[in-house]
């Protein structure tokens, strides 16, 4: 019995395909982690969204001010050039037809992502003698 050296087509076929395989995964891998830290930073910037609303709701309706404010959370040092607002008004009268004595708070947060602006704007009501009143 002859004893046969070299590679067969299907082992050559068999390598290439592997090999191809590896590209193509590494060549995806800088838009995953990119698409990853978007999501990341989108999370973030919801909770701090979400943790300004909590703060609105914990004060007094009877002091909560009409007008802009910033936000003031370290976790805004996380998100690369950020800025956020906190606004308040008086709920617009197409809503609240009856003069409901209701406030609209609206907490905006800029930021960049891979040199892309990114926003996340949350929109609430509170009302007098709602939730934590």
């Amino acid at each position: 019995m002859k004893k046969e050296q070299g590679v067969s087509l299907i082992e050559s076929l068999l390598v290439i395909a592997m090999v191809g395989i590896i590209v193509v995964l590494l060549a995806n891998l800088p838009n995953a982690f990119s698409l990853i830290n978007k999501s990341k930073h989108t999370s973030l910037a919801r909770e701090i969204a979400t943790k300004q609303i909590e703060d609105k709701r914990a004060i007094n309706f009877a002091n909560l001010a009409n007008g802009n404010s910033q936000i003031s959370d370290f976790r805004m040092n996380l998100l690369s050039n950020s800025s956020g607002m906190v606004l308040v008004e008086d709920c617009d009268v197409l809503i609240c037809s009856n003069g409901e004595p209701i406030k609209k708070i609206t907490v905006t947060i800029n930021w960049q992502d891979n040199a892309r602006e990114q926003t996340i704007s949350l929109q609430t009501f509170i009302g007098e003698g709602g939730i934590n009143q």
